[in-house]
């Protein structure tokens, strides 16, 4: 997607973008020589396609992050999934549970294990939430000061929305095919505070519920990331293949034994 995108480079606007798509010019490397747009625009679009071409090619995508507004971040996604942390954190009352997929699996991190949660994101190149502008990474950033997430975010929440899907994420992912069972319908933040509560009169039961929440809502990121995607190729009419959606059966025995270490500690 990002070598058919030319959105980052400093005066070609969503207008011009599709002009170049228009006239066949779908990729980086299908620029002609000769005249394009205008002798100043030409230079600048040949100056902006080397120095994309070598960020793309170091793993920069901080730099397409910063050079493509926010509601374009999705056309990251296909270079950077494998190198990304899909995240949920939960909070109720004192507790605070974060759910994360990424290349090493599903994690769920509460209790003593929370300082280890900036360790396990480190390494991402890209991190993909749901309404995480507004929740998420702020809460994280205040539990870890130090802490700054990749320079590239997919807000789900805003990709959706552009692409035709409006709704809380439980009503996203039923109408979309991402079904769960009754038990794991998303919790409200009143009835997060009553499992937490629960837990601490000694329901075991309850705990798990709230991680199994967290780690179900983490793990169907990644399928909704990819819909979200295709969605947005396909509604806006881009020269980009769509990707393949992620098999959810082949996570939910790892997500299982994700839920069962984090209550067990």
């Amino acid at each position: 997607m990002l070598t058919a995108s030319f959105r980052h480079i400093r005066g070609i606007g969503p207008l011009r973008e599709r002009q170049l798509w228009l006239r066949g010019i779908e990729s980086w490397s299908a620029v002609p020589q000769g005249p394009i747009l205008s002798p100043s625009l030409d230079a600048r679009l040949r100056d902006g396609i080397a120095q994309s071409a070598a960020r793309l090619a170091a793993g920069d995508y901080g730099f397409f992050a910063r050079a493509l507004p926010e509601s374009e971040q999705f056309r990251i996604l296909p270079h950077a999934i494998e190198e990304a942390g899909f995240v949920d954190v939960e909070s109720a009352e004192a507790l605070t549970v974060i759910g994360v997929l990424d290349r090493d699996g599903p994690r769920s991190f509460m209790g003593d294990a929370l300082p280890e949660f900036p360790a396990r994101a480190a390494g991402w190149k890209m991190i993909v939430t749901f309404n995480g502008c507004a929740f998420d990474l702020p809460h994280l950033r205040t539990m870890f000061p130090g802490w700054e997430p990749p320079e590239a975010h997919l807000d789900l929440c805003h990709a959706l929305r552009r692409a035709g899907q409006r709704g809380s994420l439980k009503e996203i992912e039923a109408r979309v095919g991402l079904e769960r069972p009754l038990r794991l319908l998303r919790p409200s933040p009143l009835q997060a505070s009553v499992l937490w509560r629960a837990q601490r009169a000694g329901d075991p039961a309850a705990l798990r519920r709230l991680v199994e929440y967290n780690l179900t809502d983490a793990f169907h990121l990644r399928p909704l990331a990819e819909i979200a995607y295709n969605l947005l190729v396909r509604r806006l009419r881009m020269p980009a293949k769509e990707l393949p959606v992620s098999d959810r059966g082949a996570l939910l025995y790892d997500v299982s034994k994700a839920v069962e270490r984090a209550v067990q500690g």
